[in-house]
């Protein structure tokens, strides 16, 4: 598993040595440079000097001819920096020589350490010379009257001064990266502190404790995550409570059908006459079919109510699905000599899930079976209007007060005075199949002022 703590430790030491490195050749590069300029400036600076202390001398001495030679004294020091400083002078000025030609080539002035292998230059300004194993970088200086002033140092000195330079430019920040990589540690485990405390905060939860963790001291860039993980508490929390509430009302829905069964099993066995164990058989297996319908509808509501069910749209003919569920539904009709009259305009298209319609069209048909009253009918009709498609369903039962119509979509609800069989759950299905599809559901009373009419209104489908 990614620790974000490494990664940010990792990128940012990563980064920062790549850019000290980068920065500490550059650095070390330019000092250099910077250095070797310098010191090229002081030769051409030196020649000067030498021109305008001696060349009135010179003129004075035009009969010498023999080169005077300035003792330049070599002093035995080890060390570095002020160390190799004393009274008497420097240790590197042995590696510093000058010489003053005339201008047949003759030497008219030089210092004791002059090679003799030098000779009068051909061009003024910078140039290097080697001499054996020794590379020379001189600066030649040109004067009216055909003298030659030269001025030379030995380059591996050079190089050492620019590299002792360079090397004191571009360590500081080398030195300064085991100070930031410690203070990077610290801030990051600091910026990461709160995701520890979180998580260890959470791991410490038992499992129904999901009350919103306090954002107020995130940082911003956490405000969003921590409120999302709020939000998902809240929904967790709002599906347990939900699944308890229906845990608890299931139970209770079923504790009644199962005495039922209970009870017809026991007189079944106990019956003393055959009509006596033919009813208890007859309660015994409507009990079961109560049952077994009570338990469908409890799984299709479970798996609706918690999205289970993925609605898997598509252009279909909503009065094929209502014909087929009539058709499987008309043995029950049938049972109670109830007619199911369908009428419909063709060629109603709707976009859904034929699964989710059915169910919803049987809950809707079989609690107008259910409740309406023997040798009656219901009529079911399909009606195309210009945006929608409608679906009506009526009955010529006791219908449903208007004050009651609201509750009646609520999980479990029967009415004070329901005679017939049920549950309380078929509308709460058909409301929640009838969301998922973007339609209403509208309860009223039938024709006459009798009976119940549900009228579901559904967009028409678009056309390819």
């Amino acid at each position: 598993m990614r620790s974000l703590r490494r990664l940010l430790l990792v990128a940012l030491l990563l980064t920062i040595g790549v850019a000290a490195a980068i920065s500490t050749l550059l650095s070390y590069a330019a000092s250099r440079n910077e250095a070797k300029e310098l010191f090229d400036a002081k030769l051409a600076q030196s020649a000067r000097v030498l021109q305008a202390l001696v060349g009135h001398r010179l003129d004075q001495m035009q009969a010498q001819t023999k080169a005077v030679v300035v003792s330049v004294p070599e002093l035995d020091i080890e060390g570095d920096g002020d160390d190799l400083a004393t009274d008497d002078g420097h240790a590197y000025e042995t590696k510093l020589a000058f010489l003053v030609y005339a201008e047949n080539g003759a030497r008219l002035l030089q210092s004791n350490n002059a090679p003799a292998e030098f000779s009068k230059p051909e061009r003024p300004g910078f140039a290097r010379q080697r001499l054996g194993d020794t590379i020379w970088r001189t600066f030649a200086l040109h004067r009216a009257g055909g003298r030659w002033y030269l001025v030379a140092e030995r380059d591996d000195i050079r190089s050492e001064l620019a590299a002792e330079i360079a090397v004191g430019t571009a360590l500081p920040p080398l030195l300064a990266l085991p100070i930031i990589a410690v203070l990077i540690v610290l801030v990051v485990n600091r910026a990461t502190r709160f995701i520890a405390r979180v998580a260890d905060e959470v791991e410490a939860r038992p499992a129904d404790q999901l009350h919103p963790i306090d954002v107020k001291a995130a940082p911003q860039e956490l405000t969003g995550l921590i409120q999302s993980i709020n939000r998902l508490f809240l929904r967790v929390q709002a599906t347990l409570e939900h699944e308890k509430r229906f845990t608890a009302d299931a139970a209770h829905e079923l504790r009644t059908p199962i005495s039922a069964i209970k009870l017809h099993a026991q007189n079944l066995a106990e019956g003393k006459d055959q009509a006596a164990r033919d009813a208890s058989s007859r309660g015994l297996r409507a009990g079961i079919d109560r049952c077994e319908r009570l338990v469908s509808q409890l799984l299709e509501l479970a798996r609706l109510e918690r999205g289970a069910l993925k609605l898997e749209a598509q252009s279909l003919d909503l009065g094929a699905v209502i014909r087929q569920v009539i058709a499987d539904l008309a043995p029950e009709a049938h049972r109670r000599n109830i007619e199911l009259a369908f009428s419909g305009d063709s060629s109603c298209l709707v976009s859904g899930d034929p699964v989710l319609l059915a169910v919803l069209a049987r809950n809707l048909i079989e609690n107008a079976i259910r409740h309406g009253p023997a040798e009656a009918a219901v009529d079911i009709a399909l009606q195309r209007e210009r945006a929608s498609v409608l679906l009506l369903v009526e009955d010529q039962g006791p219908g449903i007060d208007q004050r009651q119509r609201e509750l009646v979509f609520h999980r479990f609800h029967r009415e004070p005075d329901a005679t017939g069989p049920g549950s309380g759950i078929g509308l709460s299905i058909v409301r929640r199949v009838a969301e998922l599809h973007k339609a209403s559901i509208e309860l009223g009373e039938g024709s006459g002022g009798k009976g119940l009419r549900v009228q579901v209104r559904f967009p028409v489908a678009r056309e390819a």
